[in-house]
């Protein structure tokens, strides 16, 4: 009887290590043939706004509100604050990956590449970003990025863009119950 019981766990031991390991080479497989190469628009900011963190440069920053200007020097821990919203979300996240399309465009007239990623889900707060890189494939020109937010009283559709080693402008949009828009933009240089 003992016998029979021990053969039975360790028969049963053998049957889950077996399957367990069928069901990590497949997940392995899914990962080996998941192609989609998505553009690391978070990591290449982050090294921007390192960059833009250990070197001294003078940052200032524009804003006008419904058409009224205002300037000022900022220091690193504004810039870090003001930049953030290019960082999130971001759609490389496994959960987001699948939610967009990408499409690569070569422009010969302006030498360029446009790597496009567009949402699937119109309720995504990102649906669009465009990364247009120099002839070489390499270097980037620009990043441009739209977001879209609904809130309970209000919404907003922000454009975003960056351009590496000088500037980045944040553009929004918020259009409130009862069709009254308010206009923010905001611009910051530095180098």
């Amino acid at each position: 009887m003992k016998k029979s019981g021990g053969f039975l766990v360790l028969f049963s031991l053998l049957f889950y290590a077996c399957t367990q390991k069928a069901a990590d080479t497949t997940k392995s497989e899914a990962a080996k043939n998941d192609t989609a190469h998505v553009f690391q628009v978070s990591q290449f900011l982050k090294t921007e706004i390192a960059e833009v963190n250990k070197t001294p440069y003078f940052i200032y920053k524009i804003d006008i509100v419904n058409g009224k200007r205002d300037s000022s020097a900022i220091n690193t821990a504004i810039f870090d604050q003001v930049s953030a919203q290019f960082l999130k979300p971001e759609i490389t996240d496994e959960a987001l990956k699948a939610s967009y399309t990408e499409n690569v465009f070569h422009d010969q007239t302006t030498k360029t590449f446009t790597i496009s990623y567009t949402a699937k889900d119109k309720q995504l707060e990102i649906q669009n970003i465009d990364i247009l890189l120099k002839e070489d494939a390499q270097s980037v020109k620009r990043i441009l990025i739209r977001k879209f937010a609904d809130y309970p009283d209000s919404s907003a559709i922000e454009q975003l863009s960056w351009k590496p080693g000088e500037s980045f402008q944040i553009n929004r949009l918020v259009q409130k119950s009862g069709n009254k828009e308010n206009a923010y933009q905001t611009t910051v240089v530095w180098n």
